[in-house]
């Protein structure tokens, strides 16, 4: 089947829009976020967690508080950059080896795999194409604020990633996200139909 790197900025809309993409094609989707809650349920990787970021960190119920998390590395650069050497790692190659068995299957039209950072990653070629979803201008920031986070804690998160520019630059296929939910299914329905199948099509052929 085809294989796409779904990615985004943080509160780009990106999982908003492969929803939209859901109810228009037969999708079988690999969310990172939630193998990175996955992964760090796993006792080795928790225990080595609890210990670069803070034995505090340990919810009580076999995991770990994930928002505590989110404030404490991103407010350190050093530990942030430690924690993703730790973490990144594995779903990587989690990623990989689900992709590749992906290409085998025709369960599904396509598998889009759902991350931020497929090009930080360098996984980008890994797949047929990659889709940047963009927030417009503006828009990920407030987003990010709605959810409780304060301007600086917002800007801390943007800024951990690859600047949209340069994911746009890389991206095979974009699609812009104005907060506009009826435009957004638009968009996606003509990236199906005009980009995405016929590329499906050829691939097949």
């Amino acid at each position: 089947m085809l294989t796409l790197g779904w990615t985004g900025g943080i509160a780009s809309g990106k999982t908003t829009a492969l929803d939209l993409l859901c109810q228009i094609a037969r999708l079988e989707v690999l969310d990172a976020d939630r193998l990175g809650h996955e992964l760090l349920r796993e006792p080795q990787v928790r225990d080595a967690v609890l210990e670069l970021c803070g034995r505090d960190l340990d919810d009580g119920a076999g995991g770990i508080d994930r928002r505590l998390l989110g404030k404490r590395v991103f407010a350190d650069k050093e530990l942030l950059a430690r924690y993703n050497r730790l973490v990144h790692p594995p779903m990587m190659e989690r990623i990989r080896q689900a992709v590749e068995k992906a290409r085998g299957s025709n369960d599904a039209e396509a598998f889009a795999v759902d991350a931020a950072l497929i090009f930080e990653w360098g996984l980008g070629r890994l797949f047929d194409a990659v889709v940047v979803v963009r927030a417009a201008q503006g828009l990920a920031m407030k987003r990010l604020m709605r959810q409780g986070l304060s301007e600086a804690e917002a800007r801390q998160r943007l800024g951990s990633q690859l600047r949209e520019e340069v994911k746009v630059q890389r991206a095979d296929f974009v699609i812009i996200d104005d907060n506009d939910l009826e435009a957004l299914g638009r968009r996606v329905r003509f990236l199906w139909e005009h980009q995405l199948a016929p590329l499906k099509r050829a691939r097949a052929t």
